[in-house]
Order: structure tokens, then sequence, then C-alpha cells
């Protein structure tokens, strides 16, 4: 009888360590995602910076818009409309060609446009989400004097800059602007696409 008692108790007593260890974990686990919780709350209501911009949330979310577009344009799941210009004979920087990519839906995903002059040519390609915001564009310049930069801009799920950067690749710099100009981020790409050109349309 003395022994049954000893071992009962030994029971209770090693069910008690286990409710105790398991209570333990359940609130070390609770606290771990609280803690990553108000980490990534607390980065995501932080400005962003030259020190932050990389991980940021916001920036990462646009880098996983980007992505997921990206992938879906070399699955073959975006429709491809295209349009070309003779810019022989007009203005410096009139659009040689315009390019618009929507999805199943005949939503502008990707639209993408170029021109330039006798020293230099720009090209844009801007990236849209599902509710047709622009969210990023990736600016691709070039300069006779042997220039190359890219320059990205990022934007908010509201359609406005919240970082952009540029990034010299080749030469001695041009005078492209290091703040892209507003005017160049098409916040309406069907129409864009759609406008009539002063230029002279070719097949």
């Amino acid at each position: 009888m003395g022994a049954a008692r000893l071992l009962q108790r030994a029971a209770t007593r090693t069910l008690g360590i286990e409710r105790i260890a398991s209570h333990k974990m359940k609130t070390s686990t609770l606290f771990i995602g609280l803690w990553l919780f108000v980490s990534c709350a607390a980065l995501a209501s932080e400005a962003i910076t030259e020190k932050n911009w990389v991980n940021h949330p916001e920036i990462v979310d646009v880098r996983t818009l980007y992505q997921k577009i990206k992938e879906s344009k070399d699955a073959g799941h975006l429709k491809r409309n295209e349009r070309k210009f003779d810019t022989t004979s007009c203005e410096p920087y009139e659009d040689d060609v315009r390019v618009l990519f929507t999805d199943q839906k005949g939503k502008p995903r990707i639209y993408y446009y170029e021109g330039g002059s006798d020293d230099s040519m720009v090209r844009r390609e801007l990236f849209y989400d599902d509710n047709g915001k622009l969210r990023f564009a990736f600016v691709r310049a070039g300069a006779y004097n042997g220039t190359k930069l890219e320059h990205r801009v990022y934007l908010s799920k509201a359609g406005k800059k919240i970082w952009e950067i540029q990034k010299l690749l080749e030469g001695p710099g041009y005078t492209f602007p290091t703040v892209w100009p507003d005017t160049e981020l098409i916040q309406n790409p069907l129409q864009a696409f759609n406008d009539k050109s002063p230029c002279k349309e070719t097949k």
C-alpha cells in the first residue's frame, strides 16, 4: 500500500512538472511571437532610411509584388501589346516604343516605354498592383559619354513615392535627374499607351 502511494505521488509530481514545463513553453512561444509582431510593427512605422531600406517591410512588399509580376510575365500569363514610332523627325524624348502587359482581367501590370535624343536614352519599366496602383519603377539610362545608370522608385499602396535610389553603373555621369520626375511615373498606363503620338506610328 505504501509503495502504491509513493508511485501515485511520483506520477502526480511528474504530471505537475510536465504541466509547468508546457505552460512555460507556451508562454515563451507567445512572448517570442509577440516580440516579433512588435518588432515588425515598429520597423514598419519607422521612416525608410539608407540603413534600413533593403529590409523595410514596405520595400519588401514592393519587391515581392515585382517578383510575382515578373514570374507571371515569364510564364506567359500576361498579354503583350506594343506600339512603335518613327521619332527621327520628332522632338527629343518622344516615345520610340510603348509596351503594355495586361493580366487575364485586362488590368495593366507592366508598362514599358523608351525614348531619347542624339546623346542619351531612357527606358522606363513600371509595375502595377491588382488595384492598378503604380508600385515600382525601374529606369535604365545611358549617354554618349559611356554613362550607364539604374534608377529605382518604390511606391506605397496609395501610389506615393516612399523611396528611390540611383546607381551609376559605368561612366562619368550625366544630367539625368537624381529625383525622378513624377510626370514619367505613369499612373494611368492604359491612357498613356493609347495616347496619340506626334510621331508617325510604324508597324
